[in-house]
């Protein structure tokens, strides 16, 4: 089993990078090129990504696995890395998609199952084709907050315990397989992740306190984002970056909080000094 990138760097067969949304395809193309290792990114077809000048760029029909699978091993290549946000609603309006999942099933991949199982089974689907899928931790360990409080701004008594109430909280919601992230205000959970996405219940959260007279007189709140217990962290590692941390100061919140190796920061030292700029703590257990 590859544990790092230097293991990496003595393999001779190629690394794909089945990249989706967001800054993090980016980041790993980055650091894997810095390393002398030449990546392919595959990505979605109708996705518009920025992705690096200098890297090969393959599109593939979202629900098209055994063309995929094709690509790949045309191309020599060995092992996957998966980063980035790719739903399965992605692309969902086109018709053809839909006598393809029909198809998938054959694979044991349903559309229906929740976030993690779906994972899985996409992960065995490529396993059982002979690809070995690497963790984002393979490629950026350095990307990872250790534990402590970073920040100039320190939790509160308050905060502390709504970070314990969250904590408890992101248990039952692992154990049901919901989202990576929840709200915590005086005790109160007032925002659950689901499907849309953790700044989108950011949004709703802003939006709750400010049309709530109940909560117009409480102040602060948690932001708690963590990997959901016994998650593959082959896929849909959590990610926090500035754009996070300028949502939860629209939503007067009054810090992050997270746990040691189980989120990843797109840029760690920039988003300490986002915090402190803002006046939000960070905190990682």
């Amino acid at each position: 089993m590859i544990k790092t990138i230097e293991n990496i760097k003595e393999k001779k067969n190629r690394i794909a990078v089945i990249s989706g949304e967001g800054n993090l395809p980016n980041k790993i193309i980055k650091e894997l090129i810095l390393n002398n290792i030449d990546p392919i990114a595959f990505f979605p077809k109708n996705f518009n990504l920025s992705l690096p000048n200098n890297v090969k760029k393959i599109a593939f029909d979202l629900y098209n696995l055994e063309s995929l699978i094709y690509a790949l091993k045309s191309r020599a290549v060995k092992y996957l890395i998966f980063a980035g946000k790719i739903t399965r609603y992605n692309d969902f309006d086109n018709s053809n998609n839909l006598k393809s999942i029909d198809l998938m099933k054959d694979y044991k991949i349903d559309l229906q199952n929740t976030d993690d199982k779906l994972l899985r089974s996409v992960g065995y689907f490529f396993e059982k084709h002979g690809f070995e899928i690497l963790s984002v931790q393979n490629i950026l360990p350095n990307f990872f907050l250790e534990k402590g409080v970073p920040s100039n701004r320190k939790p509160s008594i308050q905060d502390r315990k709504d970070i314990e109430k969250a904590i408890n909280i992101h248990n039952l919601m692992s154990e049901a397989d919901i989202g990576q992230s929840l709200v915590v205000v005086n005790g109160l959970c007032i925002g659950l992740e689901t499907l849309p996405g953790t700044d989108a219940m950011i949004e709703f959260v802003k939006n709750f306190k400010r049309k709530n007279n109940f909560f117009k007189k409480l102040s602060g709140g948690i932001l708690f984002k963590c990997l959901k217990n016994n998650q593959d962290i082959r896929f849909d590692f959590p990610v926090i970056g500035e754009n996070t941390l300028l949502n939860i100061k629209r939503a007067e919140l009054n810090g992050l909080a997270l746990v040691e190796n189980k989120l990843i920061t797109l840029n760690k030292d920039k988003l300490i000094k986002i915090a402190n700029k803002l006046d939000l703590f960070i905190s990682i257990d």
